[in-house]
């Protein structure tokens, strides 16, 4: 089986991402409002062992990025991740995986928004009503802001994406450089090694801890915009040097800026303290306490910015995912059109208006989010699975010949990490995402073909209902305690390497395969010759 070469059909030059604009895209967008919560949420669940747990975060999600890494450089195509299913299985599976996909990004601008706002009322405390200690609502007028935000985000991104990627990179320099130097200055000024390892010593090898920090206090979806650039594939100009790199260079910056939050709570904070985490933002608090009064403002300046540019960004690619849902959904609808600057203007406004419905004052708004990561990771089976496909499907694949051994290994471990990851999110967040699965395979079905078509879908992914419902059990049997640590990781592992068969198992056939790999070449000449004319 042949795959083009991702050099072939690029668009032109004025209007692709270089290699430095697409990982500095990738960094921004793992650098939002959640900086000033995840490392101190992270040292609350697991004491000492937070520093574990970022690199257990970091290291499951290299894991699962080598994967997405080698089939997105094969297939530059617009969706990047969330397309690769497409290629290698039937079209509900897929469908299923992107619009979980769509789903967990489209709620990332209002959020940020929405965070924006919240740190503005500083200034302009009738932005916010207090509804109860720790807890905010926007007001009327921070609606308004939110929604003018929304509005002036979604409309900058409908230039050329070279304009939206060259502003990220500058605001993305500026979000890595001031967390690091406040971290370094905290650390500097103020650390004591006796603090840290009073922090150390409550539990560097609680590993359990550790993994529970890493879905419920934010720590994995921190890196989880490693994909970001994969998605907006089509528009780099070196697909084969940009795309890895864009993957590997943000999650060692991600890991060290974590890392040095986390330890700068290690060396000042008590043992137990809580009065930080009571704050509006658990860093400014700190600096509060600290009296480092010279970097309030800097870090409530960044509390703006970093917001701004994590929206800015998701943005661009949760606009590229819905694009690509035209084309599997909805081929030659508007959803696919592109205007003058090449940008996907129809799919852009559709996620705005979306977006708008989130900043009304949902009251399970933290469970949505928690809930949405929950979603995000799960989509992260698909890159393994693309990838295993083909090294079963054709010795001939250009996705290394000579490392068949190597890719497979590769497969195998990113499906077990997300798998992993997707446990670690905890028995509310499981039975979410089963509900949202069955209604997700329901509603294609009877899209595609009423009450024959739901029947037919339900089928064809009984296996996915299956393997999270087990999960679920999994999680349930743990805490009632009939399942201990680690036995029950052990177990998720066998789960996990049961449902890796059965995905195998429902791919397409080898000819069908191929058409989709042909079918995709000419998508993406087509992009190019709309970004030609544009």
């Amino acid at each position: 089986m042949s795959i083009p070469s991702p050099q072939a059909a690029q668009p032109q030059r004025s209007t692709r991402i270089s290699t430095w604009q697409l990982a500095l895209l990738s960094t921004g967008s793992m650098i939002g409002s959640g900086w000033l919560f995840s490392p101190f949420y992270g040292l609350q669940t697991a004491g000492g062992a937070v520093l574990l747990a970022w690199v257990l975060a970091a290291a499951l999600s290299l894991v699962v990025s080598l994967s997405f890494a080698r089939m997105c450089t094969a297939f530059p195509v617009v969706g990047g991740t969330y397309r690769l299913l497409g290629i290698t299985h039937p079209r509900s599976t897929a469908n299923v995986f992107l619009i979980l996909g769509w789903l967990s990004y489209v709620v990332f601008l209002p959020l940020e928004a929405q965070s924006v706002v919240q740190y503005l009322a500083f200034w302009w405390p009738g932005l916010v009503r207090h509804l109860a200690p720790g807890e905010v609502q926007l007001s009327w007028s921070g609606l308004g802001v939110g929604v003018l935000l929304i509005v002036g985000i979604t409309w900058f991104n409908t230039l050329h994406i070279t304009r939206v990627a060259q502003a990220n990179a500058w605001v993305s320099l500026w979000k890595v450089l001031v967390p690091v130097v406040v971290a370094l200055a905290v650390i500097t000024l103020h650390g004591r090694r006796e603090q840290f390892v009073a922090h150390w010593s409550t539990g560097p090898l609680a590993l359990e801890p550790a993994m529970m920090a890493v879905i419920g206090s934010g720590l994995a979806f921190a890196f989880a915009g490693f994909q970001n650039g994969l998605i907006l594939a089509n528009q780099v100009r070196e697909p084969r040097r940009s795309l890895p790199f864009s993957l590997y260079l943000p999650l060692a910056l991600g890991l060290l800026l974590y890392m040095l939050l986390s330890a700068s709570f290690m060396a000042t904070t008590p043992t137990g303290a809580t009065q930080i985490g009571n704050a509006a933002a658990p860093l400014l608090g700190l600096v509060s306490v600290l009296g480092l009064g010279l970097l309030m403002p800097v870090l409530l300046a960044d509390a703006v910015v970093a917001p701004m540019g994590t929206a800015n960004v998701f943005v661009a690619v949760t606009g590229r995912i819905l694009y690509a849902c035209g084309y599997e959904l909805r081929p030659g609808s508007r959803l696919t059109r592109l205007n003058l600057h090449g940008s996907p203007v129809f799919a852009l406004w559709v996620n705005a208006a979306v977006g708008l419905l989130f900043l009304l004052p949902f009251p399970t708004w933290k469970e949505l989010v928690s809930f949405l990561s929950s979603m995000v990771v799960f989509t992260f089976l698909a890159g393994p699975v693309s990838l295993l496909v083909f090294c079963r499907a054709s010795s001939r694949s250009t996705i290394g010949v000579r490392s068949t051994l190597r890719a497979r290994v590769v497969g195998v471990a990113g499906f077990l990490c997300s798998t992993w990851l997707v446990y670690w999110g905890g028995r509310h967040n499981l039975a979410l995402l089963l509900l949202a699965l069955v209604l997700a395979v329901s509603l294609h079905g009877w899209l595609e073909g009423r009450l024959a078509g739901l029947l037919r879908d339900l089928r064809a992914n009984a296996y996915l209902v299956l393997f999270v419902s087990v999960l679920c059990a999994i999680s349930w049997a743990r805490h009632l305690e009939w399942l201990g640590f680690p036995w029950d990781n052990v177990a998720v592992a066998v789960v996990g390497g049961l449902a890796c068969a059965a995905f195998l198992r429902s791919r397409l056939g080898d000819a069908q395969i191929e058409a989709q790999v042909q079918r995709l070449g000419e998508e993406r000449r087509s992009d190019a010759m709309a970004a030609a004319q544009g």
